[in-house]
């Protein structure tokens, strides 16, 4: 079975840092929280968490955290 970064003994490593350090700033979002939530609460309950957070308010679609509006209904998001 595949782990994830947060099993590792380095993590955060400094690739993930950085990582998280530019999306953190352009995104709004930080891969290393979401790995720490991962690891405390399990990938199911993660999962399900970010499925109610990264759905748009106007259509249900999944929104991508790359982009300010809804691909499908074009709403603004952030």
């Amino acid at each position: 079975m595949a782990g994830y970064c947060c099993d590792c003994s380095s993590f955060p490593c400094e690739l993930l840092t950085h990582l998280d350090e530019r999306y953190r700033t352009k995104y709004g979002m930080s891969m290393i929280e979401n790995l720490k939530s991962i690891r405390v609460s399990g990938i199911q309950d993660f999962v399900r968490s970010e499925e109610a957070k990264w759905s748009c308010l106007g259509c249900g679609a999944t929104i991508c955290v790359h982009k300010a509006h809804c691909l499908e209904c074009q709403r603004k998001w952030r």
